[in-house]
Formats: C-alpha cells, sequence, structure tokens
C-alpha cells in the first residue's frame, strides 16, 4: 500500500489549512505505523516513533519545498524517528534480537521472523523497498545515505535473509511476502 495524497492537499495543508492538515495526518497515521512497525519490531515503539513523525510532520509541513518531495520526506522522518527510538531501546531490543538471530533450523523461521532477525539499518532498508516500493535513490535520500550504500545493504540482506530462511523457501518468495506485507 503506498502513500498517495493528491498535491491539492498537501499544498493547502502547506498553507495552513487546518481541515486539510488533519486529513493528511490522518491519512499518513496507518503508513507512518506501519513502516516503524516493521523498523522497530514493537509495537508501542512503533506507535511512539508514528506520533513523534508526525508532530514533525505538523510542524515542519510548510517548510516543504515542492508537494512532489512529501513521500519520501514522510518517510525519512518516520524511518529517522523509528532508527531514534531503536536506538534508544537497544538493549531491550539487543536481548530479543540475540534470540532471533540463533534460528532452529527444524522451526524453519517465516519471512517476518527473518526480517526483524535483521539489523535495523538492514531492515530499514528492506522495509522502505519491499513494503513502501521506494528506489534506491529514494531510499537514500530518506535515511541519508548514497544510493549505492542503499543497495549494499540490501545486498547484505538478501543474503541474510537466504541464510535465515528455511531451505524450501526460496529467497524470491520469501521477498515477494515482505513486499505483501
Amino acid at each position: 500500500m503506498l502513500l498517495t495524497i493528491p498535491n491539492e492537499v498537501i499544498e493547502a495543508a502547506r498553507n495552513g489549512d487546518s481541515e486539510r492538515m488533519e486529513c493528511l495526518l490522518r491519512a499518513l497515521w496507518p503508513h507512518a505505523y506501519r513502516i516503524a512497525r516493521s523498523i522497530v519490531q514493537d509495537d508501542l515503539l512503533a506507535e511512539d516513533a508514528a506520533q513523534e513523525a508526525c508532530a514533525v510532520i505538523y510542524r515542519e509541513l510548510s517548510r516543504l519545498r515542492s508537494a512532489d518531495a512529501f513521500r519520501v520526506w514522510v518517510y525519512r522522518i518516520v524511518a529517522r524517528e523509528a532508527l531514534r527510538l531503536a536506538k534508544r531501546d537497544a538493549s531491550h531490543r539487543s536481548i530479543a534480537k540475540d534470540q532471533r538471530s540463533a534460528p532452529d533450523v527444524e522451526t524453519r523461521l517465516d519471512v517476518l521472523q527473518a526480517v526483524a532477525a535483521l539489523p535495523p539499518a538492514l531492515r530499514a532498508a528492506v522495509v522502505l523497498h519491499y513494503y513502501a516500493d521506494l528506489s534506491s535513490t529514494e531510499i537514500g535520500n530518506v535515511l541519508r545515505i548514497p544510493a549505492a550504500t542503499v543497495r549494499f545493504r540490501l545486498a547484505q540482506a538478501r543474503r541474510r535473509l537466504s541464510d535465515i530462511l528455511a531451505s524450501d523457501t526460496s529467497l524470491a518468495t520469501a521477498l515477494e511476502l515482505c513486499h505483501e506485507q
């Protein structure tokens, strides 16, 4: 599900129309939450990240140069807030990550568990590419890293996912399932 909001709604909200701003934030919320949830792997942290992102969007929307840049700008804010909260909660996350990072070959991890086992930087790249359907250039803009780094992180994530996933689940099928998430 891509984030699609008409430019006229964005422009009206940018220019101070409080009704359009409310509509805009209501439309953004599910996308912000899903992206944050996929990155932080925790419902409460995802809510906090999505709320913080919406607050930043509310405060900073008037500074956005163009409605055409809105989608990438929103994903950048959401990803930044999610990664910030993931770092803050690192001690809690590292315990859970350690438990997930040693998969039992017999249990055949499903795709969501495999993605959850990725480090936050790789998980963010995977989520933004396969869930948000962003290109490596757009992901680079969101995360403020070069597109080549994004491609490297995606390649690393694919290698790790192929190692984690059960042998009877092809990587293509796994990544398709990630895309449907």
